[in-house]
């Protein structure tokens, strides 16, 4: 018996890697699927991801602007 126990312990080992990532990502992504479970299965998007998107739609703009703003000057100076 030991010695079956013996022989087995290198393959037991290299199956303990895969089994441990598959349950630790289980258990990582569990927490958003309980999330997700308390507002019905809707998507909602939280107060700080809406005010990051206000933000780059604002960036995006000064952005535009900035650019627009060199062009002018690039034929200024021509």
């Amino acid at each position: 018996m030991l010695q079956i126990i013996a022989s087995l312990a290198p393959y037991l080992l290299i199956l303990v890697c895969p089994l441990m990532m598959i349950f630790m990502m289980r258990g990582m992504h569990g927490g958003h699927n309980m999330m997700r479970g308390m507002h019905g299965g809707h998507n909602m998007k939280s107060q700080d991801m809406i005010r990051q998107d206000e933000e780059i739609a604002q960036l995006k703009a000064k952005n535009e602007q900035m650019v627009k703003d060199l062009a002018e000057l690039k034929v200024k100076r021509k």
